[in-house]
């Protein structure tokens, strides 16, 4: 059942992870975080020559009509000319991190409060439905305990309205949710069993958040499930998002950096696709997330082994494989972590979180992952899994109790690479691939945003029919139409 969060005028607030209880920001990040558009345009051209200000000016002032809020995965990457660029590996709509991000102790400069005063509270101010007017706000969600905690009380704190809390997962089973949808409106029901209107959420689903949400509804959400299909869930849509950005800015000199990308390749044509970029790829699900359905692909076994699956869908992404630079078939290899004692370098990726403001884009939060195993010069073991040494994802649970108990869990806390002071300096990052990062976080969120223009009409309907006609996958067509079969 759907609980009540009460506002105060103050209180304590830290939702940082417990593994990073009494951790400070490393200066550079926080350095970062004060700059504001003017100077990321001139650090970003200084290292750019060849790009305008103004074309970078312009893409920072972007006001995006529905993809708000987005978290960019990046690997920082070095060229064969020496160049250090930040490459976007996808972007997420209801990204975690903000428990990995050190705050103050006020939590008033947290990113739990930045994403609600600077967006959500603007979008309820100038969105909501006129005969929602009256009704209460909301937050949803399905994963991420710890982080709603934040959300919730930052929520009813700079709103000073009570504020709903509802679960809904994807396991439960329509009867069993205290979330229904009538008309296009969010209704959640109470502890007393009363139902209740709502006329804005926040929305912290990520698990096939289209199974349980319709896609067009007059209770505002921050983001809407057509940002999701457009392709902050949907890295099919997102290639092609990324692929028209770049062509509208190729006189601009912008372009969204991403590895060698096929779409819509069938399980069938996998062999031969790989095959073309080099025998080493990445193969993606183009509607998993957290690390799930991504396979890398370094041998002939890890190639034979992903085809005997069932891949859940029917088109799939296939991408060059960025690497060692000994055998990276992308034109990018990974920079690497900082050498250790051992002269031991690790992949990790770096999750960039931006929230829209009313004069463009900010900065939210950022942490890193690293692979549990270094990156070795030479692939010639085949029985080495190639994900144990390319593979960045987390599973860190909120309680540190968990992670004490268990030793295979430690080893995650021990990959989370944390903005502080002692992890940011193990990255090798700077303030520039910071703002490079940001800048390139930016461009493909505005590229997702503008796929979900394309795909809403005039009258603010979702195109079902073109996206059936782009994703061309019998399958998440049909886990759309049981959600709107089973909207009352």
């Amino acid at each position: 059942m759907a609980y009540v969060v009460y506002p105060r005028e103050s209180r304590p607030f830290s939702f940082l992870h417990p593994v990073l209880q009494g951790s400070r920001l490393h200066p550079t990040v926080a350095e970062f975080l004060q700059l504001d558009k003017e100077q990321i345009v001139s650090r970003y051209c200084a290292t750019h020559k060849d790009i305008s200000p103004d074309a970078v000016r312009e893409v920072l002032s972007y006001q995006p009509e529905h993809f708000r809020w987005a978290g960019a995965d990046l690997f920082p990457c070095v060229t064969a000319a020496g160049r250090r660029e930040m490459v976007v590996l996808e972007v997420n709509s209801c990204p975690c991190g903000q428990k990995y991000m050190p705050h103050g102790g006020t939590g008033m400069d947290s990113g739990y409060h930045k994403l609600m005063g600077e967006t959500f509270r603007d979008v309820i101010g100038g969105k909501c439905d006129e005969t929602l007017r009256d009704a209460p706000i909301a937050l949803v969600h399905d994963d991420s305990v710890f982080e709603n905690g934040g959300y919730k009380l930052a929520l009813a704190d700079l709103t000073q309205e009570p504020v709903f809390v509802v679960e809904s997962r994807i396991d439960q089973p329509p009867e069993k949710q205290a979330m229904r949808w009538t008309d296009g409106v969010m209704e959640v029901k109470d502890e007393e069993g009363q139902w209740h209107a709502i006329r804005a959420a926040f929305r912290y689903v990520t698990q096939k958040p289209w199974t349980r949400i319709p896609l067009t509804t007059k209770t505002v959400l921050l983001n809407p499930i057509s940002c999701c299909l457009a392709g902050a869930r949907n890295k099919l849509m997102a290639a092609r998002a990324y692929e028209e950005f770049n062509k509208h800015q190729e006189r601009s000199g912008l372009c969204i950096r991403t590895p060698r990308t096929f779409i819509g390749v069938t399980k069938e044509q996998l062999p031969a696709v790989v095959k073309t970029v080099g025998g080493k790829a990445v193969i993606k699900n183009p509607f998993s997330n957290s690390g799930h359905g991504i396979y890398t692909v370094t041998s002939q076994k890890e190639l034979d082994d992903v085809l005997e699956q069932d891949l859940g869908y029917e088109r799939f992404i296939v991408q060059s494989l960025i690497g060692h630079e000994n055998w990276s078939t992308s034109q990018w290899h990974h920079a690497g972590t900082v050498p250790d004692k051992d002269g031991n370098r690790y992949v990790f990726d770096m999750r960039l979180m931006v929230h829209a403001t009313p004069s463009g884009f900010r900065p939210t939060c950022s942490f890193s992952r690293r692979a549990d195993r270094p990156l070795p010069d030479q692939v010639d073991d085949v029985t080495a899994p190639s994900w144990s040494y390319l593979g960045t994802n987390l599973s860190l649970d909120d309680s540190l109790t968990a992670w004490e108990a268990d030793a295979d869990r430690q080893s995650d806390v021990d990959k989370l690479l944390t903005v502080d002071w002692e992890d940011f300096d193990k990255q090798g990052l700077g303030l520039d691939e910071l703002v490079d990062g940001f800048v390139q976080t930016v461009m493909a969120t505005t590229a997702i945003d503008k796929m979900c223009r394309s795909l809403t009409r005039p009258d603010g309907s979702f195109d079902l029919e073109k996206f059936d006609k782009l994703a061309d996958d019998k399958k998440i067509l049909s886990e759309i139409q049981e959600c709107l079969k089973n909207e009352g």
